[in-house]
């Protein structure tokens, strides 16, 4: 696994993890947070919203959104889809939180946050500490 998703992959700090109220196991880190990590992992990056979401009376509840980061070399797309909530009044302020959360998800592709989600299943950056860890020895003859 290429060194930036191993990076990405790494738990935040629990000084970032914060819980919803009201929601219990509802975890997540602030976007702002979730943005600087991407920057310090992968420099500059660029996202995209592709699609707005409305419902029939012209509210916006959502969007889709691509994030196009370089790893290794190459340029990953990946998509995240988000929702708004709770209504915020305006669709700006419902794209707003729509773009956060399909920001996140998106970034959650790339393994960013991705501890979150799965909670005690998560195995991902034990498994790849243990590879990047492991001593090569040379063969005997």
């Amino acid at each position: 696994m290429e060194s930036e998703l191993i990076e990405l992959a790494t738990p935040f700090p629990d000084k970032y993890i914060r819980q919803k109220p009201g929601k219990a196991n509802a975890s997540y880190v602030n976007h702002g947070v979730i943005r600087q990590r991407l920057l310090d992992v992968v420099g500059f990056y660029d996202w995209s919203i592709d699609r707005e979401i409305y419902q029939e009376d012209g509210t916006l509840t959502g969007c889709i959104g691509t994030l196009t980061v370089r790893v290794g070399g190459k340029d990953i797309k990946v998509q995240g889809s988000g929702d708004v909530e709770h209504n915020q009044g305006t669709n700006g302020a419902n794209l707003k939180h729509a773009e956060s959360d399909a920001f996140k998800r998106a970034a959650m592709n790339l393994g960013l946050g991705l501890h979150l989600w799965c909670g005690d299943e998560y195995f991902l950056y034990n498994k790849n500490q243990d590879v990047t860890t492991q001593e090569v020895t040379e063969p005997t003859s």
